[in-house]
């Protein structure tokens, strides 16, 4: 009876194995497609229907999510219950990697978002104008300092970047410097950015497309259709020459 009562275990062990499949690599998730990698980032546009179900997939590296317009949707960590998400249009997440899941939307809405791998080691993530750290308190300044933290406040921080999220009012001219960061623009949904790097020709944007900023570049970000265009700004702290 012992033996019969074992191999039943095993059984049901060998079975609930069987039904969790390998979690495949970000690149091999097909809701997810490459719009930028380098050295500092991989940036990927995620895009899911509603009724629809992505493959178990990891997340090993540090990343932000920039939500594309409201979603809602079940998050199925691996090894964790599940959790019915719900995401305003804009919303900022980050998360130290280091994990698999599976997302699922139940309605008919879809969920979209700018998933933005880190590929440097990032430190600690803190909240400066933002609350994107749940437990994490406000270091947000009392007065912008310049035109860019006017337009774009600065809204989380790391060791290696900086986020900043606003809106353009009027066109917002990025100086270049020798030492100036590398940069990558994020146009939010429902929005249109012209992006012109001097010497370069300008590039008009649409929401969920980026445009990367090399280290030392002069840019101009300008409206480009009605309303102000939001985006995110990631600077890349490191990434400028060294003196």
């Amino acid at each position: 009876m012992k033996s019969v009562f074992l191999s039943a275990i095993l059984l049901l062990a060998f079975a609930a194995s069987a039904q969790a499949p390998a979690p495949v690599a970000l690149k091999d998730e097909p809701h997810h497609k490459l719009l930028l990698e380098n050295e500092y980032v991989r940036v990927w546009a995620f895009g899911i229907t509603g009724h629809d179900t992505t493959l178990v997939h990891e997340h090993a590296l540090p990343y932000l999510g920039i939500t594309l317009g409201p979603a809602e949707f079940v998050n199925a960590v691996t090894g964790k219950p599940e959790v019915h998400a719900k995401q305003v249009d804009g919303q900022i997440g980050y998360s130290k990697g280091g994990f698999s899941h599976l997302v699922r939307t139940e309605g008919d809405a879809p969920f979209r978002n700018f998933t933005i791998e880190l590929l440097k080691t990032q430190g600690a993530a803190r909240n400066r104008c933002v609350k994107v750290i749940a437990d994490g308190a406000l270091d947000c300044p009392q007065a912008a300092a310049t035109p860019l933290d006017a337009a774009a406040p600065p809204a989380l921080e790391t060791d290696e970047i900086l986020l900043r999220s606003g809106a353009i009012t009027a066109p917002l001219r990025l100086a270049g410097a020798d030492a100036q960061p590398a940069r990558l623009v994020c146009v939010l949904e429902g929005s249109e950015l012209t992006v012109e790097i001097h010497g370069q020709p300008a590039k008009k944007l649409h929401g969920g497309e980026v445009a990367w900023l090399p280290a030392g570049a002069e840019a101009t970000l300008a409206k480009s259709g009605a309303g102000d265009p939001r985006f995110d700004l990631i600077v890349f702290k490191d990434s400028g020459e060294k003196k």
